[in-house]
């Protein structure tokens, strides 16, 4: 359970005081607020693709986040980009709406990843694109940030820092998945209606 991963990062954080310590966030687990809204939506079964590190920007920024005197990482090869599209892949199958032969695929390249414990801020970006059959229907970047009170004590900033920058992970991937644009596109294609025979008399 989610919970339980939290208390884990939590303990290994209060290590940090003493030493550099690298922590590596846990596996994803279903968001039960991002449950809720798939189940209550008509949204169609997809695929996820490719999340990797936007370009031009450093690799630093998908690999690790310092935090004082710890560094926080990510279990899937390393990279915050891969992550997030565990994530969404994990709600998605949770809801049964992940079907590796869909022509729906979603991607997204990380555009932001900061977290800073020492004035209690955490933001996190990507650049969205949907396509069906090949072809982009979507494409938009979201970012969502948290902002907490900070203090001094590493013992508290620490694990503070890195459960508010840990469930920017959800959080985006709600705000995905609820935004109207993204819906709208992954709507399935009805059938062009017959054109009707045209009537009256042609002009001569």
């Amino acid at each position: 359970m989610k919970t339980v991963r939290q208390i884990l990062i939590l303990g290994l954080a209060g290590l940090a005081v003493s030493g550099c310590v690298s922590v590596k966030m846990g596996t994803p687990q279903p968001s039960l607020q991002t449950l809720e809204a798939l189940r209550g939506s008509d949204l169609p079964a997809m695929r996820v693709g490719t999340f990797a590190l936007a370009p031009g920007l450093p690799e630093s920024l998908d690999k690790s986040a310092g935090i004082r005197a710890a560094s926080l990482s990510s279990p899937e090869g390393g990279s915050f980009a891969r992550y997030l599209g565990k994530t969404l892949e994990t709600d998605l199958r949770m809801t049964g709406k992940l079907d590796p032969n869909s022509d729906l695929v979603v991607e997204g390249l990380l555009t932001a990843s900061d977290v800073d414990s020492s004035v209690g801020t955490a933001k996190l970006g990507a650049k969205f694109s949907l396509k069906r059959a090949g072809k982009p229907v979507f494409e938009k970047t979201l970012s969502v940030d948290a902002k907490w009170e900070s203090t001094f004590i590493g013992a508290v900033a620490i694990p503070d820092a890195m459960n508010n920058y840990y469930a920017l992970y959800d959080k985006l991937t709600l705000s995905l998945l609820t935004d109207a644009d993204f819906k709208a596109a992954a709507k399935p294609v009805k059938p062009a209606e017959a054109t009707p025979a045209p009537t009256g008399t042609p002009a001569p």
